[in-house]
């Protein structure tokens, strides 16, 4: 486990990325939620500290290493775990923007954490009724926001480590500033500016996409 916490600790801990306070107001308020998908999660493991059964999937050579060691992973999510059931982790080496071998619309929970386009490729892993959370890091939220299959919901703000909650006045968010129009030769910033922005946005899958394929063959493991 050594190893384990050395890397959780620097990676993680040390650059002020754990979230709990996100991860556990996500518990609270959608208390349905159970099976987690986080594309380029890297080695950050929180979820499972909340969520009893969450697939990781990232391509680093770090994060395949640090999963590597199930033994020393599980314990750490033991030490911090808030639910009583055995939590289930699985990591899948590779890249997130290929086909992941589990079952389409099988997650409760998809996060966009600083990783971009994850809306757009792994959206059809999402459940009807599931939750999107981003921060827009790589513009998932804009990109979300154009996606009539996904409907904002909340957005949450931290400050000094505290996590707040709202749902009113949603239409506020994501929308454009009003800028100059630029001449032609004038290359435009690729991140969206908006009138009023959040740390974090809520968004919940109201239909499945028509185009969807056939699901997968893969089966989401427990």
């Amino acid at each position: 486990m050594e190893r384990v916490e050395e890397i959780y600790q620097g990676f993680v801990v040390e650059h002020q990325l754990e979230r709990a306070g996100l991860f556990q107001l996500l518990r609270e308020r959608f208390v349905s939620v159970n099976t987690v998908l986080y594309p380029g999660c890297f080695v950050h493991i929180t979820p499972s500290f909340f969520f009893q059964d969450v697939v990781y999937v990232d391509r680093n050579d770090l994060a395949r290493g640090f999963f590597a060691n199930r033994d020393g992973v599980l314990r750490k999510i033991g030490s911090r775990q808030k639910y009583e059931q055995r939590p289930q982790v699985r990591f899948v080496s590779q890249d997130y923007t290929q086909p992941i071998p589990v079952l389409d619309e099988s997650f409760d929970l998809l996060l966009a954490l600083y990783a971009g386009g994850i809306s757009r490729t792994c959206g059809k892993y999402l459940k009807v009724g599931g939750l999107l959370v981003t921060n827009d890091h790589h513009g998932d939220a804009a990109e979300a926001a154009t996606d009539e299959t996904l409907e904002l919901i909340a957005v949450v703000n931290e400050e000094q480590g505290t996590y707040t909650f709202s749902d009113q006045s949603l239409d506020a968010y994501l929308v454009p500033s009003k800028a100059e129009r630029a001449p032609a030769t004038v290359e435009l910033p690729k991140r969206t500016e908006w009138t009023r922005s959040a740390d974090y946005y809520v968004f919940r899958k109201m239909f499945a996409d028509p185009s969807l394929q056939e699901p997968s063959r893969f089966t989401h493991p427990h």
